[in-house]
């Protein structure tokens, strides 16, 4: 749970990590689960045992969200349970805690707070974090004074040696000045929300516009593909993509071509509207490195290519989350936090080498990159503005808006665009228009349809940018696209911009600057090569125009016939856009400029998707294993008559024969491992491969194989099987080696005792992961953020849940350890056989060769502080260390299967071994530890890895867990309480505030 903790990500912006940012933002919002010091532990009143243990389940159950970043599910069954216990302290932390972190509900965060504070028993035993905390609830609602108030309290108690946790309150000091600076100061502008039709309840975020404002792309966690639902609770992102009609956007709609299972986000979108940047994300897909990368998709008529992964000189091992590209095509900035950098997110920029492919990333520098996050580049069609979003300059919360401009090769003093821009949340890509009048982003503010909205913002006083627009079609003479088209846009020789129009629109725009003289030349195979002079007054400054261009073909030269313009004709685009519709160039193209274009539908496979409730009530239930009816095996050591080789193997006639049973005895096949082909003593349980079964004995079809077995079942069938395989894989690897043979239709059956097991009807192999197994079922909702689980209930009284199924034993590997990134700990592969749950590589033993080792300590514990664990005993080993373990198993998955038990109960040291050979310790003959004294460091609700307290020496720590459910941790053992008193200051100076000395006997009897 921590790890997921600790890299939270921003609910409604999960592409952005954070880092160093959010460590005012999140570490704290967070660190309640590891320093909570509200001593009043969590009780329940409930009237009855029932209604006790529901409640309990329900409190673990929101623990579990709220570790997932889930903080709108946790706080509906936080504000269930707090209704029952309104002053209970910790109830009314997390709850205002969640809401500190909902955007819609942050407002409610300070009161909860404070009566968190107001009902603990002590203040004294208010640990500094929540009054952190506090603070944090006032800054986000715009409550400075008050902030700052709490954030100097803090600075006079805090040891002067927690430097770390001083800077981050001098942080926070610093960015509530800056709002109080800044609110001061609004900036003359207008900001809109794009209203319910662009907006849900759910995020959006990432606003990609073309240059002339006509198209807008967009990422949205609404319920789009496959409507899968993360571990935070919100729906997978997807792209979707709307234009806009006579000043109004249209209703959305997801990019088919685009959007997949899995998270996809739009991130920019090329000034001409024909290129779109999309990023995929490392965490759910095995593709990508383990941060995430950068793709790019192109435009093809009104259909989107398959994403094309960038290559290696901007995506990196490390994480890439957004892109721009600058209006030429020919410089992209990005962001990110690969080695090297300075601090979290930076933003880097490459430029296009004269070959086409790009060039080095090259860092922005400290100018613009700060040891925080710098994120979101958006470099303005001018080509030397960059607005980008950064929790490091001069913001006043989360991620702020800056603007810098590139002069001479220097970027200046980035600039707080200002409020009401900005706010306390995180505000992100910000995307300007060509004219700079207008500007698209996201935020939250009051009023939001959903989480993170798209807004509007005017600036009807920003400074005269002088670009102008020029968009068109290139046709043939009879009005039909030119395909595959190049334009080159030059000034005093020099290459300004290459162009690629539509391939099947033949649609085209570029940006230059007014008051220009320019060469145009356009270039397309079978056609004239056009060159021009597109000379643009400055009057035409912050305008757009419109020009349809004919490309003549190279087979028409008539003496009759006209050359090429030398000059463009500049046409008022409004006028165009009417004279399109009537006039004949409306063969170009035959939906006018000026409506709404709508692709024909496409033919898919009908992909049935359960509704939510089918798939997260009602889950796929079967059982573990079952009684099922088996084919006894008569053996006969008579020999069948060879067959020739030649014979056709499937085409012979059925021949009676009185045998029950049959063994041939033949050459081993080609390159067959004689260890996978050789018969293994008797198990519980092994596999076979079954070659079929006839109504009358069919020994000649078999005549190739070594080894093959006859026997005649229940259902008074012949049935041939060959091989006896200790585990599926060996099964399955002996499967493609006969089937080169030509025994092309086996398959893995299952041998239980010697006796081949009865396939069910229906019955399918595959591997699938299993992700948790318990004695007590959980609710369904807690896989809200997987599909296709199934749940195997164990005749052991386990009920085991699991995930996908998969054909490729790698396949399922990989994607395991993506579940396992997402938090799932305890999944690993398994094997499913006839609706069997079965371990992959199962093999049985008759002695027992693993064991789990909890913990290893040079001061023993008694065997009683492993209560909760049960059976566990200590060994000694040569070097004298006391080796504590519980369980024996025939197989390493098995002691896997329960290594989550240990690790769920805090043992976090705890893995998988070979079985100790050593001298076992009685109970009694361990050594007394109540003469001594030891230093507790901290006592936490929540576990915490011994590896947290490095700076002490993990080496050094000790961990006991107590009857009241708290984990405290201690440092090192001392003979005499004087001793332990010496040390007390160094504990304390590491930043452990809290720590005193106490008896080692205290810890055995609670």
């Amino acid at each position: 749970m921590l790890i997921n903790l600790i890299h939270i990500n921003c609910p409604e912006n999960p592409k952005s990590t954070k880092n160093l940012a959010f460590a005012s933002k999140a570490f704290f919002v967070v660190i309640f689960s590891i320093f909570i010091g509200i001593s009043s532990s969590y009780t329940l009143y409930a009237s009855s045992k029932k209604q006790k243990i529901t409640s309990h389940r329900k409190y673990q159950l929101a623990e579990q969200l709220l570790a997932n970043r889930n903080y709108s599910k946790a706080a509906i069954i936080y504000k269930e349970l707090l209704d029952k216990a309104s002053r209970n302290a910790d109830l009314n932390f997390k709850l205002g805690l969640c809401y500190l972190n909902i955007s819609s509900q942050k407002e409610k965060s300070v009161g909860l707070i404070e009566k968190a504070i107001q009902y603990t028993s002590s203040k004294n035993n208010v640990s500094l974090d929540v009054y952190f905390n506090l603070a944090k609830a006032y800054h986000t609602n715009y409550q400075f004074r008050d902030a700052l108030k709490v954030y100097r309290d803090l600075l006079q108690i805090i040891s002067p040696q927690n430097i770390a946790f001083r800077n981050e309150i001098q942080r926070e000091i610093n960015m509530c000045k800056n709002g109080l600076e800044l609110i001061k100061n609004p900036i003359d502008i207008s900001i809109t929300n794009l209203g319910n039709k662009i907006n849900t309840e759910y995020a959006e975020h990432s606003p990609g516009i073309t240059a002339d404002e006509s198209t807008m792309v967009f990422t949205s966690r609404r319920k789009g593909t496959g409507g899968k639902i993360d571990i935070d609770g919100q729906y997978f992102e997807d792209i979707y993509i709307t234009h806009r009609i006579n000043g109004i956007w249209t209703d959305p709609v997801g990019i088919s071509e685009l959007n997949t299972n899995d998270h996809d986000a739009s991130i920019s979108i090329s000034a001409d509207g024909q290129e779109l940047y999309i990023y995929k994300a490392g965490y759910f897909s095995k593709k990508e490195s383990e941060g995430g990368d950068i793709y790019v998709s192109h435009l093809n008529g009104s259909r989107w290519s398959a994403p094309r992964k960038l290559g290696p000189n901007i995506n990196s091992k490390s994480k890439e989350s957004h892109i721009s590209i600058s209006a030429d095509a020919r410089t992209i900035y990005f962001s990110s936090d690969r080695p090297g950098g300075f601090g979290g997110m930076d933003i880097y920029t490459v430029t296009k080498l004269p070959n086409g492919k790009w060039g080095k990333a090259r860092n922005l520098g400290p100018a613009i990159n700060t040891e925080y996050d710098d994120d979101a580049p958006f470099i303005h069609p001018d080509g030397k503005t960059l607005y980008f979003s950064s929790a490091g300059h001069k913001t006043m919360g989360g991620l702020d808006i800056f603007k810098s401009v590139n002069i001479k090769g220097r970027w200046t003093s980035p600039k707080n665009i200002g409020y009401p821009i900005n706010s306390t949340d995180d505000d992100i890509y910000y995307t300007p228009t060509a004219d700079g009048k207008r500007a698209y982003f996201a935020s939250y503010r009051k009023g939001s349809v959903g989480r993170t909205d798209i807004f509007l913002v005017k600036t009807p006083n920003a400074d005269e940018v002088g670009l102008f627009v020029l968009k068109g079609k290139v046709v043939t003479s009879d009005g039909k696209p030119v395909p595959n088209s190049k334009i080159t846009v030059s000034r005093n020789g020099q290459t300004i911009g290459i162009y690629n129009p539509n391939s099947a629109t033949g649609k085209f725009l570029f940006i230059v600057d007014a008051g220009k003289k320019y060469k145009i030349e356009i270039v397309a195979e079978g056609f004239r090569t056009l060159r021009t002079t597109l000379n643009i007054p400055p009057e035409f400054a912050n305008k757009e125009n419109h020009s349809v261009i004919t490309l003549l073909p190279l087979t028409l030269r008539s003496k009759y016939e006209s050359d090429y313009p030398q000059s463009m004709e500049l046409i008022n685009f409004e006028e165009s856009k009417l004279n399109e519709v009537n006039s004949t160039l409306s063969k170009v193209d035959s939906i006018p400029e000026n409506r709404e274009f709508k692709a024909p539908p496409i033919a898919v496979p009908e992909k049935v998707i359960p509704k939510k409730e089918d798939t997260v009530n009602a889950p796929v239930v079967i059982p573990d294993s079952g009684i099922i009816p088996v084919v006894t095996p008569v053996v006969s050591d008579k020999k069948i008559e060879e067959v020739q080789e030649e014979k056709p193997i499937i085409s012979q006639k059925e021949q009676a024969s009185k045998d029950k049973v049959k063994i041939w005895k033949k050459k081993s096949i080609p390159n067959q491992p004689k260890s996978q082909i050789k018969a293994i003593a008797s198990r519980n349980l092994a596999f076979t491969l079954d070659l079929g079964n006839f109504n009358a004995p069919k020994p000649e079809l078999f005549e190739k194989l070594d080894g093959v077995i006859e026997s005649v079942g229940p259902d008074k069938r012949y049935h041939y099987t060959y091989g006896k395989f200790k585990n599926y894989k060996e099964a399955s690897k002996i499967q493609k080696i006969i089937a080169k043979k030509g025994f092309n239709f086996t398959n893995i059956r299952i041998l239980e005792k010697d006796q081949l097991v009865q396939e069910k009807s229906g019955g399918e192999t595959y591997y699938t992961i299993q992700i948790m197994a318990l004695h007590l079922p959980i609710e369904a909702e807690f896989f809200d953020n997987l599909d296709n689980v199934k749940v195997f209930n164990g005749m052991d009284g386990m009920t085991r849940y699991t995930y996908k199924k998969f054909t490729s034993y790698r396949k399922a590997i990989n994607e395991m350890k993506r579940l396992i990134r997402m938090g799932y700990w305890d999944a690993f592969v398994r094997t499913v056989i006839n609706d069997q749950l079965l371990y992959s590589g199962m093999q049985y033993s008759e002695q027992a060769n693993y064991t789990i080792q909890v913990m290893a300590l040079r001061n023993p514990k008694p065997l009683n502080y492993f209560n909760d664990l049960g059976n566990v005993q200590v060994f000694i080993d040569h070097t004298g260390l006391y080796r504590y373990t519980y369980g024996n198993y025939h197989t390493k998955n098995e002691a896997i299967l329960d290594l989550g038990t240990a690790l769920k109960k805090g043992y976090w040291d705890a893995f998988v071994r070979k079985s100790l050979k050593g001298e076992q310790l009685p109970n009694k003959e361990l050594i007394n530890s109540s003469n001594y004294y030891t230093i507790q460091v901290m006592a936490l609700r929540n576990f915490r890895p011994l590896n947290y307290f490095n700076n002490l020496g993990i080496e050094n720590m000790n961990l006991y867990k107590g009857k009241d459910g708290l984990s405290r941790y201690t440092y090192q053992k001392f003979s005499n309480l004087s001793n332990a008193k010496n040390s007390l200051p160094f504990v304390i100076k590491k930043g452990y505030l809290d720590a005193f000395t106490r008896e080692i006997k205290w810890y055995n009897q609670h």
